[in-house]
This record gives structure tokens, sequence and C-alpha cells, in this order.
């Protein structure tokens, strides 16, 4: 059996394997052998090891190398890097390179290039320029990923496969006649006949009644406004086309290298990671914190939501130094580096992969830093490396196969997110902003939490938000039910189950299939306009909550009032309430959640259910997290501040990183973490 299966212990432990010596934690960095001279490859491949490496990914955009010419491949040169990686026990992650056209395909057969709106081809000077449903295209990316399955297959030294680079990243939407067609299939697939399609869409509208499939046009630029319902199923054909495309190379993978394991890279817009992580056996984050001034709850957010996908996410780009093209990002302090590569193992991650080895020369990304300077020359952050992955190495064994686990969850749907991409009601609506929210609010509260979508089974959790749940179906209001039901607290926020999921609103009264079990009916709505924070607020308690955008008017059947209106014309009544139900409890929030409102009923619901913190007594700002393997506890404490700060540890601990036992007061100095485990 291949080698290569090891992985799978790697990234998940408790699966069996055969006997075999490589079983580390993976710890790697990116590496373009095509970029430097070979005399500099074992020097770079001594050096890595030294710092801990043992797995490079490498590959995703030297199609113009693999097949240089139409139907001629090679692959000396990454047979000799394989080689001299080998040679220091260093795997390899190969990167189908399809992001990243070689000339001759998209001058030879310019219909593979994305068309813009107004009919213009994108220009081929770049990347991501070619459009997911191009035949032509889609021919070329099968025949280059046979080729490097092929001869790559039977490569001990190869492990994993990543499957294009950062898909959606630069390019989603294309308007040639190819996309034209492949929209209209979509939609005869799904529909299959005209009738049911219009029926569903409303097309008595406006009289936008289609006769026949080709009066459907992609939605590009008109003189009024789209149909809500063409603009989901439009986001919908963009994410599968995505989905497909993906599919198209790992059937490949999967039939010539059938022990390797795939991953794609890259979280970004129009794409449903749910669907398309099904059956992948880890995805791909790509960490760059410094996309923002304050990344403590933006890059723990992000990694909680990988891990959500499918259960198992590892990093292939963790940031490394400063970053940008034609921009520039703040540079990482001191420190920063492997604090926010260790936070991506307090999140979950099972992998840990740095951008990249040595700082380009040229290109597009000469402002995006490695380890090692552009003059190859080791300074400090080559030295934080390198002692981060002895880090790594000393922990990686005694954490693998341990998981976060949580007794919250936040649902997040990403059709339900496209509804208000269009109909985004007032530019302060961020549908998938709120999440950042919700994580920091358990952060501080020093609770775990998770972020998983519709299809996960509920009856793991104890509490459950659903923030920008706006269309709703009889089957997911039978779940949500049966959770609660059961004992669970399941809270939502205004503007919830208004439209079915063909996006149009029903006849049923809202929140629509779930009137029953939250005990009220939302008979009008206010949308407040920016900035909606001072137009009203919402009292629970002694808390005074403003108001986010909506305001929901209330009429109480069952449930019982927690909260009211505290301005308007509604002032006084109901803006928050309970309705038990069986041994649970459905609550209605009648804003959008935002950061306060959050953690106000996060601390009331995890109080009234007495669920356990992390640890107790810690700082708001100091991050907690937990992983648990077996009967054993792993804590992450890091300190995101750029000054110590002091924690109590209440009972003995060993930490792992520095060998000692620790307990009682510590000091914790700037950008430093801890792994822990309990000592009994």
């Amino acid at each position: 059996m291949k080698k290569s299966i090891v992985l799978l212990l790697v990234f998940f432990a408790g699966l069996k394997m055969n006997a075999s010596n490589y079983n580390s934690f993976i710890f790697g960095v990116c590496y373009y052998p095509e970029h430097w001279p070979e005399t500099m490859w074992e020097k770079d491949a001594q050096m890595m090891k030294e710092c801990g490496v043992n797995t490079v990914r490498i590959g995703e955009f030297a199609w113009y190398y693999f097949e240089p010419e139409e139907g001629v491949f090679q692959f000396d040169l990454f047979d000799r890097a394989i080689g001299v990686f080998a040679k220091y026990d260093i795997k390899v992650i190969l990167g189908t390179p399809t992001a990243a056209p070689p000339k001759w395909l998209t001058q030879k057969y310019p219909e593979v290039l994305v068309v813009d709106p107004n009919g213009e081809k994108r220009n081929d000077q770049t990347r991501q320029h070619t459009s997911y449903s191009s035949p032509k295209y889609l021919e070329f990316c099968r025949k280059i990923t046979e080729a490097l399955a092929i001869h790559y297959g039977k490569n001990k030294n190869v492990i994993g496969w990543q499957i294009d680079n950062e898909i959606h990243c630069h390019v989603r939407e294309s308007f040639s006649n190819n996309d034209q067609i492949e929209f209209r299939k979509f939609l005869e697939t799904k529909y299959k006949n005209i009738d049911s399609l219009n029926n569903r869409w409303g097309n008595k509208f406006w009289s936008q009644w289609y006769t026949e499939w080709m009066q459907i046009s992609m939605p590009i630029n008109t003189s009024s406004f789209h149909n809500p319902s063409l603009m989901l199923d439009y986001k919908r054909f963009l994410s599968e086309s995505g989905i497909k495309y993906f599919n198209i190379q790992t059937a490949i993978i999967r039939k010539y290298c059938p022990d390797d394991f795939i991953t794609t890279n890259g979280t970004f817009t129009d794409l449903d990671y749910y669907k398309m992580t099904k059956g992948m056996e880890i995805y791909s984050h790509d960490n760059y914190p410094c996309f923002v001034q304050q990344p403590q709850y933006w890059a723990a957010t992000m990694a909680t939501i990988s891990r959500g996908f499918n259960g198992r996410f590892m990093i292939m780009e963790e940031q490394t130094g400063p970053g940008g093209q034609t921009y520039l990002l703040r540079s990482p302090r001191p420190g920063e580096m492997s604090l926010w590569a260790f936070q991506m193992l307090a999140h979950g991650a099972d992998g840990m992969s740095h951008f990249r080895w040595r700082t380009a020369l040229k290109g597009a990304e000469e402002y995006w830093y490695g380890v090692l300077d552009q003059d190859n020359t080791p300074r400090e952050r080559y030295d934080e490396f390198k002692k981060e992955g002895n880090q790594m190495q000393k922990i990686g064994n005694e954490i693998l196969g341990s998981v976060i686990k949580s007794d919250i969850a936040v649902l997040r749907d990403f059709e339900n997110e496209w509804v208000y991409d269009y109909q985004y009601l007032t530019k302060e609506v961020k549908a998938s902003g709120v999440y950042s929210d919700f994580v920091r609010a358990a952060s501080e509260l020093k609770y775990n939490i998770d972020i998983v979508g519709f299809e996960i089974d509920f009856s793991k959790y104890k509490i459950i938000f659903a923030p920008y749940m706006i269309m709703m179906s009889p089957s997911l209001a039978s779940k949500i039910q049966k959770f609660v039901s059961a004992g669970g607290v399941f809270i939502t926020g205004a503007h919830t189950a208004v439209k079915d999921f063909d996006n149009s609103m029903t006849w049923n009264t809202w929140p629509i299939y779930l009137t029953k079990l939250f005990g009220v009916e939302v008979g009008s709505f206010n949308c407040y306009q920016m900035p909606s924070a001072t137009s009203n607020f919402i009292n629970i308690g002694n808390d005074s909550l403003a108001v986010n955008v909506f305001a929901d008017i209330l009429k109480l059947n069952t449930a019982k009032s927690i909260g009211t209106w505290g301005m308007d014309y509604m002032k006084g009544m109901p803006a928050c309430t309970e309705n038990k139900f069986d041994s649970g409890m459905a609550v209605y929030y009648s804003s959008f959640f935002n950061y306060n409102a959050i953690k106000v009923l996060m601390k009331r619901y995890t109080s009234e259910l007495a669920l356990n913190q992390i640890l107790k007594g810690f700082p708001e700002n100091i991050e907690l997290t937990s992983r648990n393997k077996g009967s054993t506890t792993f804590y992450f404490i890091l300190n995101h501040n750029s000054e110590s700060v002091n924690i109590n540890l209440n009972t003995s601990f060993f930490d792992i990183i520095n060998d000692v036992n620790i307990s009682g007061n510590y000091n914790m100095k700037p950008f430093e973490y801890l792994v822990l485990r309990s000592v009994n």
C-alpha cells in the first residue's frame, strides 16, 4: 500500500494503517522549484529539515512546465526536486496547476477565457482568467490532471493533492455563450420543464413568463431589478460550476492515486463549501491574518468556519511575513507569525504549511514574504519559523486525533447568505460577517463554539444560534423542532423563516413553519436605515442592546417576553421571547444579531443550562480553547496582546512546549502561547 495512506493517520488519528515509519505531525512550507536554480534545492531541503519541515506543497502554478506545448508532457524538473526532498524525508503535496494555464492554451483557444458582462474577453496575463464552464478548458484540465496522476501515482513521496488553487478567488462569473448554455442546462436539470420554473420564480410578475429555455439569460446589467429567485439560482449555478470543476479533477486523482488524500485551499464567495467538501479527506484554509488590522477573532472565525465544512481542516498557506501585491498589508510583529500558527491548531487544524519558503524575486507576489528574504538571508523570521517547527514537532504526536468538543453551534447556510447578497436591504446587512461576533463572544466567555451547516446532527449541541435564516422548508423546520423538543435551546434573530427555498414569499405567517415552535407571529417590521444603532434598543434585564437594522413586531401566542423595545412606537412591546416547547426552549430575538446581543444571550443560556467553561477565571482577551483525545484534554492559551497579561491556573498542568509543570499565577509575555494538558 502506498505510503501516502499514512497521511490519513497524520491528520486523523484513530484510523488504522499498515506498517510505516512516517507518522509525524505535518509541518510544511510552500516551495517553487521551478523558480530557483537547481543548485539551491539541496541546501533548501537541508535547512527545511533543520526547521522541522516534513512536507512541501509544490507545482500548483507550473502548467507551463508540465505541458510546454499541447500534448507534450515533461516531469524531469519536479522528479528531481521530489527526489531531493525525499533524501531529507520531506514528503510532497502536489497541486494541480489549473489556476494558471500556459500561453499556448489561452492564445490558441481564446474561447476558454472569462468574458465580462459587456462581452469583452478577460486578458490572459495573470492567473484565474478561464471559465469553469468552458468545455475546451475542462478538457485540458482533465488532460493535465491525468498526466500528473499517472506519472506520480506510484511515487511514494507524493502523499496528497491540492486541486487547483483558491477556487473562486479571482473569478466566479463569466458571460460567454458557453456560460449561458451551461446556466440554462443547470436550470433545465433542476426544473425539468419551463412552466415549473415560471411558477416557482413567479414570472407572471413584470411579464417575465418564459416560453423556451433560450429566452433565459444570466443576470447582466438591466434597466431595473432582477427577480430574486433568478439571482439565487444564479448563485447556485456559480457554486455548482466551481464544485463540478473540482470534482472533475478529483475523480481523476482518485482513479490513479486511490491512497492519496485530496484537498483544495482558500475560502471565497459564491461557493457552497459544505457541498464541495463532502467526501474530501481534509479541507485547507489559507490564513492571512494581516488582511485585518486586529485579526484575533477574525482569524479564529475563519478557522472555526473551515473546521465546520466537513469536520477536518489544515492550513495550506499560513502568513509568514509582510504581504501584498499592488497593496501592502501590515507586517506581523515579532512572535505573531507563530502565535497565529498555533491559533489555527487551537481551533482544530491538523496540519500547518507556511507560505512560502523564499520570497519571490519576480512577479505579482514580490511583496508576499517568505521564511527567507529575497536575498536568501536567514533573519528573525527564519529563526521564529525554526523555533515554531521544533515546537510543532514536539506537540504534534500528542495532539493527533484530538477534536474540539462544543455545546454551542452557529448555523451557517450559503444559500441564505446569497439571498442577502442581492436583497441586502441596507448596506449595514453583512450576512457573512456576523460569525466573528459569535466567536468573539464565545472566546470571551471561554466556551468552544462550532459554525456548521444545516445538515449537521443538531443533537450534538445544547445551544444553537441561527442568524440570517431567511429561507425555511418544512423538513428544516421539523429538524429544528426535534432539536428543541429533545431539550435544546434554539435562538434565532429577526426576519427568520420569511421565504421558501425558491426565494419566494409564501401564504404562511412568519416565521413560516415555526410559529408554533416559537410561540409568536411576526405581523410587521421596521427596517432602520444607517446608522440603525441609534434608532432603537432592546432591554433584556439590565442590558440595553442597540437595534441592528431590523425590528420585528411580535404577537405573542404561547411565548413569554424576556425583552422589550425601548423607543419608537414599539416602546414596551415584546422584542425578545422564550417559548418552552417540550423539554427545550425556542428564543426569538427581534433584531439582527450583533456582538452585544450575542454575548448577552449566550451568557444567559449557558448559565441556565449550567454549561462548563473551558477553564475559569481567565481574562476576556486571552484566547482559550481545548481539544480532547480520549480522556486527555489539551488547552491552548494565547496572548494576542502587545503587553504581558497575568493568568491564574487554578490547577496543575504540564506545559508541553516547555516540558515543565505549571500552576497558579503565570505571566504571559506579549504574543506568547501555551499548550497544556492536565496533570492527573
